[in-house]
């Protein structure tokens, strides 16, 4: 659940003493690919998919996922903030 309007300020006053992983919007605020590899799994799990040996998904392995993909978004956006600069500059 993502919050894209004038009714985020409420939201974040009405969580601010949730703990940040019983929050609805969780893990969108997180930038640590562990917490996002959780939140995979946990869903993921409840939902009955499987590393596809029948075994529950590795959150080890998710967090090596979520790592390279957090990152490469992370550079990308880098990139295109660089190459803003770059045109605003002249």
């Amino acid at each position: 659940m993502q919050i894209m309007n004038g009714d985020h300020a409420q939201f974040e006053i009405d969580h601010a003493n949730t703990k940040p992983e019983d929050r609805p919007d969780w893990p969108l605020p997180s930038f640590d690919a562990s917490d996002w590899a959780a939140a995979f799994c946990k869903i993921a799990n409840e939902q009955g998919y499987t590393n596809g040996m029948g075994e529950p998904m590795d959150e080890a392995w998710m967090i090596t996922w979520f790592a390279n993909a957090l990152m490469r978004g992370y550079d990308e956006g880098f990139a295109n903030c660089k190459h803003i600069a770059k045109m605003a500059a002249g």
